[in-house]
């Protein structure tokens, strides 16, 4: 917040009125917005991200809404937190009828890619975001590459396209490749399979984990196969992808592989191996890596 020593005052004053009538609440929100608007702008999306909606909760969502202002202080990454900003979307769509339209042109307006990326990670709390396609589509020809890999995640998450994913494919930054391969995750399809063996042969150990991921959900149990393989390594980031793999995947067959990459001569092995027990047997107690 603005104001050091408004950052607690602000905030418990909303809680106060919001416990009492509604009256009250009408008439002391009013002046409390008046004097210090941009401190009780934050402090509502605190508020909206902590619970259910409720009347005054609809009150400070409506105000913001009026007020246009609340989307560009989503998109700055030191106002409120992601998760914050993400669970009060909710309140703000349910009251705002254009709150993608708002979003999407102030979106539009930004060119920090800090800030970019900030408004992409708010996009899948949007729930059907396939009005942000046109301003997606731009971002994914875009000269930073975290932003040219979130967009293109993002655009394949909605409509997942062969030829855009191996246009992604021959991109030097392995982030990109490996973003452009998980968006393909949920597409059960004869070409995202054929996209998924192609990237199983990847240089990088990222987008190879993602490929081998990918065959695995569409049952492919040539990915099981190759992940217990690729355990076997020369190279300790392989082997860790391989961990991180067998415990995304959950599946028990791969508890004895994940025992041995525990063992292993690499610390970032063990210690994503042990990582990886954990999320398949969480009632177990693992050994710590040293």
């Amino acid at each position: 917040m603005t104001n050091p020593q408004q950052a607690v005052s602000v905030p418990d004053l909303l809680e106060n009125l919001a416990n009492g009538s509604p009256e009250n609440f009408s008439l002391h929100f009013q002046r409390l917005r008046k004097l210090f608007p941009d401190e009780v702008a934050e402090a509502c999306l605190y508020f909206l991200a902590s619970r259910e909606l409720s009347a005054a909760g609809r009150s400070m969502a409506f105000w913001l809404s009026a007020q246009g202002k609340y989307v560009n202080i989503l998109f700055d990454s030191t106002a409120v937190p992601v998760e914050v900003a993400c669970k009060a979307l909710a309140a703000l769509k349910t009251v705002d009828g254009d709150f993608l339209i708002r979003f999407r042109k102030a979106a539009e307006q930004i060119s920090s890619p800090r800030a970019i990326l900030r408004a992409l990670s708010l996009v899948p709390a949007l729930g059907d975001y396939s009005t942000l396609i046109p301003w997606l589509r731009k971002l994914s020809v875009h000269t930073d590459a975290r932003v040219l890999s979130r967009a293109v995640k993002l655009l394949c998450e909605i409509r997942p396209n062969k030829a855009l994913i191996e246009r992604q494919m021959q991109s030097d930054d392995p982030r990109v490749r490996a973003n452009a391969i998980e968006a393909l995750w949920n597409s059960l399809t004869a070409e995202a399979t054929e996209l998924f063996k192609a990237a199983a042969s990847d240089p990088h150990h990222r987008v190879v984990g993602n490929a081998l991921v990918g065959l695995h959900l569409q049952k492919d149990p040539s990915a099981f196969v190759k992940m217990t393989e690729l355990c076997e390594n020369p190279h300790p980031l392989v082997r860790a992808a391989m961990a991180w793999c067998l415990g995304f995947i959950r599946d028990e067959r791969g508890i004895p592989l994940l025992h041995g990459l525990a063992k292993d001569s690499a610390v970032v092995v063990r210690k994503r191996a042990l990582q990886s027990l954990l999320a398949v047997q969480p009632n177990q107690t693992a050994v710590t890596a040293k």
